[in-house]
């Protein structure tokens, strides 16, 4: 099944930050990571959004929703950051 991707504003704004910090390379693979996605269940529920489900990228976290058809990209953070922070 294809699903379709969606980014809130906070994950694209997230995007444009790393974008002068981290190499293309690794931005690349943040943002296509959910294209990867072929079930739901396939990553595991973030231990801090349980309504998400986490993607790993290196040390940085993608944290998706489904529903229906859709990934919705929620938040993307470093995860050696404290995660109550990166949350907010």
């Amino acid at each position: 099944m294809k699903y379709e991707v969606k980014w809130s504003a906070s994950a694209k704004n997230e995007l444009k930050r790393l974008d002068n910090i981290i190499s293309n390379t690794k931005l690349d693979a943040i943002y296509n990571a959910p294209e990867k996605i072929v079930f739901p269940e396939q990553f595991q529920i973030d231990e801090y959004r349980k309504d998400c489900r986490r993607i790993i990228v290196g040390n940085y976290k993608v944290l998706c929703q489904f529903k229906n058809n859709e990934i919705r990209i929620v938040k993307v953070f470093n995860s050696l950051h404290d995660p109550i922070k990166s949350l907010l």
